[in-house]
């Protein structure tokens, strides 16, 4: 094989590989799947990942809205120690890191904020030892 096959043949196969990651991805956005009992009473829908996204109960929507709440809180306060485990994990370097975790309800990404900018606080370029009194 010489060096020209070799390459048109190893590009052929990283635009099939970009191909199939491109379908993979759209059919994994879509692996979500939404239930109903056979009674039709109870429906869930759950992410690609399991996590429930929506919750509805035919006769008492009232419920189902109280369970997703306490769904969301139960996420959130997971994510916080999940959060808080990795800070002790990583220390004195958490406030470097960007470690804003919000869980969205009902699978709706939240804004997410600016990061503030680190403080300086080694510009030292007032005080150059250099300079004369």
């Amino acid at each position: 094989m010489t060096p020209d096959e070799w390459l048109a043949d190893f590009e052929a196969k990283t635009a099939e590989l970009q191909r199939n990651a491109v379908a993979f991805r759209r059919n994994l956005e879509a692996a979500g799947q939404t239930v109903t009992s056979e009674d039709k009473a109870l429906t869930v829908t759950v992410a690609p990942n399991g996590a429930l996204l929506d919750l509805k109960i035919a006769h008492n929507p009232d419920l189902a809205m109280r369970l997703m709440e306490l769904v969301r809180q139960a996420r959130e306060g997971a994510a916080a120690n999940v959060l808080g485990e990795f800070r002790n994990a990583v220390g004195g370097q958490a406030g470097q890191l960007d470690t804003d975790v919000s869980v969205p309800a009902f699978g709706t990404p939240e804004p997410r904020k600016p990061m503030p900018r680190p403080v300086e606080d080694d510009d030292f370029s007032d005080n150059s030892i250099y300079r004369r009194p």
